[in-house]
């Protein structure tokens, strides 16, 4: 039998919060137009949370928006070679960061893939499965560790498509911060619960995990645009 998650402390919850207080006012409220589908999570769910990867500043923008959803604490899966290259990503990343070495052959992988997955007992996850930060338009072949989370942590996935995030910062480029200003759209997806998903293979699953980020835009599109939209709130 499994023991009951350790509490997440006082002191986490205020970091978290705050931190999102910050990434809301100084990132989210001008950098986001638009945020659809927010109001679909309940904030007593623990969600694990997957995502198209453009920039570091994904991380800060949904930490943001999860924040004023009441969808927190966070465990983000990121890489240590993108959050521990200065002292600035290292402070950031350590009260919501769940970093490994990538790039490296580590027999012990899946045992720490494992450990993030039954975090889902005390956080929410976000992980960006397509391993690396891509171009912002197209949503790259996802990972196979996407499918040995999903399989631990046997939660709801909210697949999320995050547009427009090139034309603030990528991967290689410099930081747009007046004219990224407004350009930022976050498009939430419908939650996908276990029942639908658990039966897929290895590859079924990866591939359906990229159409349903994929079609987070697409739907978005398709509907119609409200008055709260712009604002990245939810009522």
């Amino acid at each position: 039998m499994q023991s009951e998650p350790t509490k997440i402390s006082r002191r986490l919850k205020l970091i978290q919060a705050t931190l999102g207080f910050f990434a809301q006012l100084f990132f989210a409220l001008p950098y986001a137009r638009r945020v659809t589908g927010l109001e679909k999570l309940k904030p007593a769910q623990r969600y694990l949370f997957v995502s198209n990867h453009v920039s570091l500043l994904d991380t800060i923008l949904l930490g943001a928006l999860l924040w004023r959803s009441g969808n927190y604490p966070i465990l983000v899966l990121g890489a240590k070679t993108a959050w521990c290259d200065s002292w600035v990503r290292t402070t950031l990343s350590k009260p919501i960061g769940f970093l490994l070495e990538r790039g490296k052959l580590n027999p012990n992988r899946m045992r720490e893939l494992e450990i993030y997955a039954r975090e889902i007992g005390r956080f929410n996850l976000v992980v960006f499965p397509e391993g690396t930060r891509g171009n912002g338009v197209d949503v790259a072949e996802c990972q196979p560790g996407i499918f040995h989370v999903a399989q631990t942590a046997r939660a709801p996935i909210v697949p999320i498509f995050i547009e427009n995030m090139q034309f603030v910062s990528t991967k290689t480029g410099p930081l747009h911060p007046i004219s990224g200003l407004r350009k930022v759209e976050v498009h939430f997806g419908e939650p996908i619960f276990p029942d639908d998903y658990l039966h897929l293979s290895r590859d079924e699953f990866t591939e359906f995990v990229r159409r349903k980020i994929m079609s987070s835009r697409t739907k978005a599109a398709a509907a119609p645009v409200l008055a709260t939209d712009a604002l990245a709130v939810r009522e």
